[in-house]
């Protein structure tokens, strides 16, 4: 592999633990290399090389070289982009194998955090869905996809999605037709229709709170007859609710679920017991606030308000509005779980956005729960930039 010496900037980033950098950071000159190749970072006051690929057409002002791991000298001569490549799948595979309900039904890869920045896998019982969307990566998704169908013993389908990959400035190619997807997570089987999947198919990542969801639910001495599922999407939330013993569940979403919702709740057993609105949710708080037709459970998880850091403080005006509407529309009493995936609004903030709104429409909350996201999400901390998903249980005081 190609050498390439650190500038001094990008040895204090290594050693603080960046995994990405500018072409600054580096003292040769990328331009000459070719989009996607791998290279070997070093510095005369590191011990060890460290292990990249780089993109240099990507604009100088954004990052364009992605660290992946420390090599330690002695092997780096046995040591190809392909076999890593390999190590990273199987070992990410092995992992998800840990935990109990994760075997055939989780993210399967998660970029960075599993060594393949750009990499998206999830795994629905014998199928895989890929994403990729870095060009070290994408030279490599023919070997790529062939480990992930002996892993899985199935079939794995490659998605490209032309928004992600227009920063690295990579061809989509045509994808092949994704069949249905059969789905299980928190034992709810789920049947999603191939022209309205979304991203990779399966929102995975809020597993863990919608289990501790069914079992607070359980633990709760309150009866909850009317629950919402608003942004619903394949009803998720919803049908954990029902799992769980509430009565009825509203199932809202502006796009085409119907047939999924209905599907499921008779896959589930729940059959009579939901029924799904197409509609713009601000819209149907409004309603629901101005007929007092008003809910014991709000399950309110929205897609992200922002795509980049300039877009903030929008997301928390769309937050603030949204919250607010969720609260005009519970019952005193109620239980709202309110979530979050926009990776660029953390915990502390989303949570102070909740609290203002409940101030400003005077309701008093108390917080019975906090999550992150599920375990085939890794992070390695709190402040980890791979750590997106929050979401916070509130019971408001009658």
């Amino acid at each position: 592999m190609r050498s390439l010496l650190l500038a001094k900037n990008g040895l204090n980033k290594i050693r603080s633990h960046h995994k990405e950098l500018k072409q600054a950071d580096v003292s040769d000159s990328l331009k000459p290399i070719p989009s996607g190749e791998w290279c070997l970072l070093t510095h005369p006051d590191l011990t060890a090389s460290w292990l990249c690929f780089v993109n240099p057409i990507i604009d100088e002002k954004f990052n364009s070289v992605h660290v992946l791991s420390s090599i330690d000298n002695k092997d780096i001569h046995n040591l190809s982009a392909e076999i890593y490549i390999t190590h990273a799948l199987e070992k990410a595979f092995i992992k998800r194998q840990l935990f109990k309900g994760y075997e055939k039904n989780s993210r399967l890869f998660y970029g960075s955090a599993d060594g393949l920045p750009g990499l998206i896998v999830d795994q629905f019982l014998d199928k895989a869905i890929i994403q990729i969307n870095t060009a070290g990566v994408d030279r490599y998704r023919q070997l790529i996809q062939e480990n992930i169908e002996k892993l899985i013993s199935g079939k794995a389908y490659l998605l490209d999605n032309a928004k992600y990959r227009e920063k690295e400035f990579l061809p989509t190619f045509e994808n092949e037709k994704v069949p249905a997807l059969h789905i299980e997570e928190n034992g709810i089987k789920y049947l999603l229709r191939s022209e309205v999947i979304q991203k990779v198919g399966f929102y995975y990542d809020h597993r863990e709170n919608r289990q501790q969801l069914i079992h607070l639910l359980g633990r709760l001495n309150k009866k909850f007859e009317k629950a919402t599922d608003l942004f619903c999407y394949a009803g998720a939330w919803g049908l954990c609710a029902l799992k769980a013993g509430v009565d009825q569940v509203s199932f809202v979403d502006q796009g085409d679920f119907g047939l999924e919702i209905s599907t499921a709740l008779e896959l589930n057993g729940f059959s009579n017991r939901g029924n799904f609105t197409r509609s713009d949710v601000f819209k149907f708080l409004d309603d629901a606030h101005l007929k007092n037709k008003l809910f014991d459970l709000i399950l309110c998880d929205p897609p992200a308000f922002a795509k980049s850091q300039s877009q903030k403080d929008q997301a928390l005006e769309g937050y603030s509005k949204l919250h607010r509407k969720v609260l005009k529309a519970a019952n005193p009493g109620a239980l709202i779980a309110f979530s979050s995936c926009t990776h660029y609004v953390n915990h502390e903030e989303f949570q102070k956005n909740i609290l203002d709104a409940a101030t400003k429409e005077h309701k008093k909350l108390q917080l019975i729960y906090c999550g992150m996201q599920g375990w085939d999400h890794p992070v390695a901390s709190l402040s980890d930039r791979s750590n997106y998903i929050k979401s916070y249980f509130y019971l408001m005081e009658s």
